[in-house]
């Protein structure tokens, strides 16, 4: 059996703390820095201020050059044992790939053959719907797994066709024009209640849609009738001898032509607006009047 061994240092020879002047230099330290921290120094004094500064410098130079030559002796042997560590694994992780390599093709062809297991049996109870419910859609990538029992998948299979057939069976008898959508909305997720939720939708739709363009038609035939009844209104007031108006349409409109009337010119002055105007010009038109402008005097 493989077993790492440490023979040197043992565990109780591994350094516990570095014994230094510590609390030797703190104190030191402490008193010195005290002037310096509260010392002030005036013009004449810059030169005196640079070398104390560079004094102190000097000391942290020192001291952190110190620690980091013990940093480097103490991480040394460490440094060495972590080379030979490194080596050692590689090694062994060389041949844990290679047997790797062995363990996942096994696993990958287990797959394999489970996965045509499970494609046989959705092939023997698949029957006519297969175009509807392809082997691609039902298969789970966790069937495949050695922990996932044939006999939970074949359930599972057997309940998603059962799905798939009766909600088939009840779009079919649907008699609607939206039954091909009602099909595509079913198949995208085999759910027949968003089948049935997107009839009521597009239905709901439909209606809108119809008491929208009734409404249309509703605004257009009335500002139609309004411009006809302006254009009568116009009519009447160029007679000379008006006639009174019924409730409805105006008595002129009603009036069938006599090819034994003879021609009459009649000239007389409007105000419209262009709207009136134009309403006006269809009404002589749609009527057989014939119409030009008033010869200048």
């Amino acid at each position: 059996m493989m077993e790492l061994k440490i023979y040197s240092p043992q565990e109780d020879g591994f350094a516990q703390r570095i014994q230094w002047n510590f609390a030797e230099l703190k104190k030191e330290i402490a008193e010195t820095v005290r002037d310096y921290e509260t010392a002030v120094y005036t013009d004449d004094m810059i030169k005196q201020a640079k070398s104390d500064r560079a004094k102190l410098r000097k000391f942290v130079d020192a001291i952190e050059g110190k620690r980091k030559e013990i940093k480097k002796k103490y991480l040394e042997p460490y440094e060495q044992f972590e080379k030979e560590e490194k080596e050692l694994t590689a090694m062994v992780q060389k041949a844990v790939d290679s047997i790797d390599v062995q363990v996942k093709a096994y696993e990958d062809r287990l797959r394999k053959e489970k996965t045509e297991q499970i494609r046989e049996f959705y092939e023997d109870h698949i029957h006519d719907i297969g175009a509807y419910l392809p082997f691609e859609r039902l298969m789970k990538p966790e069937y495949a797994n050695a922990s996932t029992t044939m006999k939970s998948i074949k359930e599972e299979i057997l309940s998603m066709i059962q799905r798939v057939d009766e909600g088939l069976a009840i779009l079919n008898e649907v008699d609607s024009p939206y039954a091909a959508d009602m099909k595509a909305v079913f198949l995208r997720e085999y759910d027949i209640g968003a089948a049935l939720a997107e009839q009521n939708r597009l239905e709901a739709a439909e209606r809108r849609r119809k008491e929208y363009e009734e409404e249309r038609k509703r605004q257009r035939l009335e500002k139609e009738q309004k411009e006809k009844e302006e254009a009568q209104k116009l009519i009447q007031a160029g007679k000379r001898n008006p006639q009174p108006e019924e409730t409805e349409t105006p008595a002129i409109a009603e009036m069938p032509k006599r090819e034994a009337d003879p021609i009459q010119i009649l000239d007389f002055r409007v105000y419209v607006n262009r709207t009136q105007m134009m309403a006006l010009k269809q009404f002589l038109k749609e009527n057989g009047i014939r119409f030009e402008p008033v010869p200048k005097p």
